[in-house]
């Protein structure tokens, strides 16, 4: 997948700034990509208050969006490639020693190909800010790595 740039997911988030833009967004990820919807109504998310819930969906349509904008039709992503891709990552996150969870995400970071969509989500997280929880802060980003992780190799 060819790099996803700031200014590509910038446009999206001021695009977004309308709620009915977002929502026809939602639904055309929804239609365009069947994993997504039911990924995001998984048991694992009954962790997560409202409005992490609603932050995932949020993340999960901006990623998907970007990708659109630079590759146009992407191929459905299949639940077994992310799966994968979130198991991977848990093992990955797991594994860290690391004790600040920002520090733990710095190993995501290293060589990564999609920097930039990848520190929207971190940007998006911090815990303690926007009513985000540390538990909400890692199923976030684990979930929107596996799903940019998933969409790269679709693209």
């Amino acid at each position: 997948m060819q790099f996803i740039s700031e200014n590509t997911i910038d446009r999206l988030l001021e695009l977004y700034d309308n709620e009915d833009t977002f929502s026809e967004h939602l639904t055309v990820l929804f239609n365009e990509q069947p994993v997504a919807k039911n990924y995001l109504s998984d048991e694992e998310f009954k962790l997560l208050t409202q409005d992490e819930l609603s932050l995932l969906h949020y993340l999960f349509t901006v990623i998907y969006h970007a990708a659109r904008t630079v590759h146009g039709v992407i191929k459905p992503v299949t639940a077994k490639v992310l799966e994968e891709n979130e198991e991977s990552n848990w093992d990955k996150f797991n594994g860290q020693t690391q004790k600040s969870f920002s520090r733990k995400l710095d190993v995501f970071f290293q060589d990564y190909p999609q920097e930039d969509l990848l520190a929207l989500v971190e940007d998006s997280i911090t815990p303690d800010e926007e009513g985000i929880s540390p538990v909400g802060a890692e199923i976030i980003f684990v979930s929107c790595k596996s799903w940019i992780d998933s969409l790269h190799q679709s693209a």
